[in-house]
């Protein structure tokens, strides 16, 4: 039937077209459709990284600045440590020389060295110290040298 009525053919095919051009514009659309949501999901996720790279900038410098401080203070506990080494090698040198020039005075020596020993050993004297040393707070009369530079009146 259909091969014999050429209206119903044109019409037929007319309307297959027609389906066929809906067809492309819905598909068409969808495509449409589709591209804007992914240009809006993109958009999103560059907002999202944008802020993200922000947030990380920012954690970043104010860690320089925690690291920064910290490297100052490691400075200052470098030069204290410092001075105070020399200061021990120093009374140490000097009280090894005395042993040895005054050998019958090394036993004094050593029991007044025991004294002071003991002494700083205290609770109280040590906890005093630790928290000076641990705030870095020493204080310049500590870390100067306790006595002045000199001529030497002996010299061996």
């Amino acid at each position: 039937m259909s091969g014999k009525n050429p209206f119903w053919n044109y019409d037929y095919n007319a309307a297959q077209r027609n389906r066929e051009i809906v067809d492309s514009y819905q598909q068409a659309n969808e495509a449409r459709l589709d591209s804007q949501q992914a240009q809006f999901e993109a958009s999103m996720a560059n907002d999202r990284v944008s802020r993200i790279q922000m947030q990380l900038n920012n954690t970043i410098n104010s860690h320089k600045k925690v690291v920064a401080d910290y490297e100052q203070r490691l400075d200052g506990f470098k030069l204290n440590f410092y001075k105070i080494t020399l200061q021990r090698n120093i009374f140490k040198t000097t009280l090894d020389r005395l042993q040895e020039q005054w050998p019958d005075k090394k036993e004094n020596i050593l029991d007044e060295i025991q004294k002071q020993r003991d002494r700083c050993n205290q609770p109280e004297y040590r906890e005093k110290w630790w928290n000076a040393v641990s705030q870095n707070n020493i204080g310049d009369s500590v870390l100067e040298f306790p006595y002045p530079q000199r001529e030497l009146k002996n010299k061996l």
